[in-house]
């Protein structure tokens, strides 16, 4: 996770007000972001290919590799554009011509008929993803075997086995893993990260549709190829590496998002693996908040990541922002630098982190601190848990058929740690709502993104729940439960 990168840095750094953009309204967005509860882990804006700010949320920096989920899909979209103008794949053919060996498999004449244009329109012949509804470790072969749910080349749905079916066609064609395939292309000669990687499939091909584990700078880099027309750039040749017309099409509106997308950005349509924007934009859009939205109007890119999945609409709500704090203020022309401003966000700037739990009352848990519960009989076969406080930190730990485990929490602070048996890094704040009550929240901030809440809260005579909730994609059942304990 934290490696430090040898790759040579693209761009240049600016100050925000010789690109005109003023660093107060900068301030501005981040600090209603804070107000808003927006988990970010990340922000970035450039200008005129320029970085102007690059912000990271301890324990994140700019080394650390981050899930991206959907934005992968851009990634596949590239590919098969550079695949495309090499003349090695025909955009209008159908998919099943470049797999025989699922012909068998593909009994169904949508599918059959289904184009690769189709699959980057988001106009497959499936309304939902075929992995999800078929049972089968290979991902591919079930894009083929599910029967189609509509005529391709018609209505959007966002099928993610699409995106996945068109990786496995580019990895096939290539020879290589999708990121090996553009990094040795060209994404390594722009400073893109070597460490980068996608996660695989049960049989090894990359998720092209949720799976990459990248930099923020690197997204930042992808998002300035189209934002330059397919061409490389600064102390580069300008030399053309996904065609100028595969570019525009795709990020122009190929598909009608209005009955199908998830809100008002969203309704603006959809191009070849790349969502249209309000203000002629364009976005590569990942769950949960990884976004590199481009304006092209205005030679403007911003990256961030994030976790927003406690937060109800709250990609919504880092759009909302950007567009009332930071967008009207985008100037043609270069600003007076103030320096008062830009040094507060320096500051600013060096001091971001998570947000950690705070509680206003001054308790300290006397009456769970230091006691032994038992965990009445419980099909993940929990046994027992121990809360341990040592002043500004403390511990769960708890026993189960996989061993004896052990979860530190700071307290008004992270702490940063490895998640239970899972593995997965993790950062961790908690406190304690009364004497006989603790809320403990974990970030997990790895392959997985996503939030576990552990709430242990006893009565009088030491009895009562172990409360958990998790808000991961995969895994972590164990933590979305309720327990009956007693103590000992």
């Amino acid at each position: 996770m934290e490696k430090i990168y040898k790759n040579h840095q693209p761009f240049e750094k600016g100050i925000p007000e010789e690109e005109g953009v003023p660093s107060e309204c900068i301030l501005s967005f981040l600090s209603a972001l804070y107000e808003y509860d927006v988990n970010i882990h990340s922000v970035l804006f450039f200008r005129n290919f320029k970085l102007i700010f690059d912000g990271y949320y301890k324990p994140f920096d700019e080394n650390t590799l981050h899930r991206m989920f959907s934005v992968t899909k851009s990634f596949v979209s590239a590919a098969v554009g550079v695949l495309a103008g090499r003349g090695e794949i025909d955009l209008d053919s159908p998919v099943i011509k470049y797999f025989p060996e699922y012909d068998r498999d593909c009994d169904d004449r949508f599918v059959r008929t289904a184009t690769i244009r189709h699959l980057l329109e988001m106009r497959s012949p499936h309304e939902k993803t075929a992995f999800k509804q078929i049972s089968d470790d290979d991902y591919v072969k079930s894009f083929f075997k599910l029967k189609a749910s509509k005529v391709p080349g018609t209505a959007f749905s966002y099928d993610t086995s699409a995106s996945h079916t068109l990786c496995a066609l580019v990895e096939k064609i290539s020879g290589k893993s999708l990121i090996d395939f553009l990094r040795d292309d060209f994404l390594r000669d722009l400073g893109f990260s070597d460490e980068a990687y996608c996660l695989k499939d049960p049989f090894g091909r990359s998720l092209g549709g949720s799976g990459l584990m990248a930099r923020p700078l690197d997204i930042g880099i992808f998002a300035h190829v189209f934002l330059n027309g397919g061409k490389l750039w600064g102390k580069l040749d300008g030399k053309q590496v996904i065609s100028e017309d595969y570019v525009k099409s795709a990020v122009l509106k190929q598909s009608e998002t209005v009955l199908k997308g998830g809100g008002r950005e969203e309704w603006q349509g959809y191009g070849y693996q790349f969502w249209r924007t309000l203000n002629n934009g364009y976005m590569c859009y990942g769950i949960a908040g990884q976004l590199a939205l481009v304006l092209p109007d205005f030679n403007f890119v911003m990256v961030t990541t994030a976790d927003t999945l406690d937060l109800k609409g709250g990609v919504d709500i880092i759009f909302g922002l950007f567009w009332e704090k930071v967008y009207p203020h985008l100037s043609s022309k270069p600003l007076s630098v103030s320096e008062k401003s830009f040094s507060k966000l320096m500051k600013v700037r060096e001091n971001l982190e998570i947000k950690p739990l705070s509680f206003s009352g001054n308790f300290f848990g006397e009456n769970i601190v230091g006691k032994k519960f038992s965990v009445f009989d419980n099909k993940f076969s929990i046994k027992d848990l121990v809360i341990n406080f040592y002043g500004d930190f403390g511990k769960i730990c708890f026993s189960c058929f996989k061993g004896d485990f052990e979860l530190s929490f700071g307290i008004g602070r992270q702490i940063v740690s490895e998640f239970p048996y899972y593995g997965y890094k993790c950062a961790t704040s908690g406190g304690f709502l009364s004497e006989s009550a603790l809320i403990v929240k974990c970030h997990i901030i790895d392959e997985e993104i996503g939030t576990v809440w552990l709430q242990v809260d006893v009565n009088d005579s030491g009895e009562g729940v172990f409360l958990t909730k998790k808000n991961v994609g995969i895994g972590f059942e164990e933590f979305n439960e309720c327990y009956i304990i007693t103590a000992v």
